[in-house]
């Protein structure tokens, strides 16, 4: 009887042991997912901090861009400004001859400005994986309008080296000399022959080019303008957004 209890009494110890063990495994294993769980919060933090760090790098160097790109719609507004100046002049000689005449400028019916934003370019796909809705959604809208402008520039840049340029080579009305007497760095003066170009002022063909410089011109520099305008915008409310 005695040798019974004995048993009973071991067996209970050791099932107290088993069920210590078993509760210290537990413990373990609690602590051990814990600690998994605080590392892998404090590994997203990170992430998150880097990914947050990184998108306000990037929004600091698309607003960089989006200056030079204005810098350089502001160059090509004043150009263009110059170039409608003197094709009004030579249109206003078309419907008055007595109309005076400077030809000192009259090359500029051959140039072209230049549009060739940078910021699309080098942003388009970053700008696709920002985590900021507005700011994606005002880059992206940026953008589409900036296609629409480079469409208008297409047409712009095609009358004036496709055609005006040719008509002016074929015609002979480029002053060879004038390349010779140009000061360093200063434009050609009389680029144009001026008794070449009253002739053909008179030509319909040259009216009707005139013509399509002047709207092609004017539709560029129009829509530039409103480029510009919500360049600036966007500068402002990108670095208000980044704050």
């Amino acid at each position: 009887m005695i040798k019974f209890f004995r048993k009973i009494r071991y067996d209970l110890m050791e099932k107290n042991k088993t069920g210590k063990y078993f509760k210290y495994a537990i413990g373990e294993i609690v602590l051990v997912v814990i600690g998994i769980l605080i590392a892998l919060s404090i590994n997203n933090w990170n992430e998150e901090r880097k990914n947050i760090l990184n998108e306000s790098q990037l929004v600091k160097n698309i607003v960089e861009d989006l200056r030079l790109d204005s810098e350089h719609i502001n160059q090509s507004l004043n150009e263009l400004t110059n170039q409608l100046y003197i094709i009004d002049h030579l249109i206003a000689k078309v419907l008055n001859s007595e109309n005076e005449l400077n030809y000192d400028s009259t090359e500029l019916v051959r140039y072209s400005s230049d549009f060739r934003p940078i910021t699309q370019q080098n942003h388009a796909e970053s700008v696709s994986n920002l985590k900021n809705e507005s700011n994606r959604e005002l880059l992206q809208n940026y953008f589409l309008m900036e296609d629409r402008v480079s469409d208008i520039f297409l047409e712009y840049e095609d009358i004036i080296h496709n055609q005006i340029r040719p008509y002016l080579r074929d015609v002979g009305m480029h002053n060879l000399k004038s390349l010779y007497e140009a000061q360093p760095g200063k434009l050609p003066l009389n680029f144009l022959k001026p008794q070449i170009l009253d002739q053909h002022l008179g030509n319909i063909k040259f009216q009707q080019l005139l013509f399509e410089r002047r709207l092609k011109t004017e539709s560029f520099k129009t829509s530039l303008t409103e480029l510009n305008i919500e360049n600036m915008e966007l500068i402002n409310i990108l670095n208000k957004n980044s704050k």
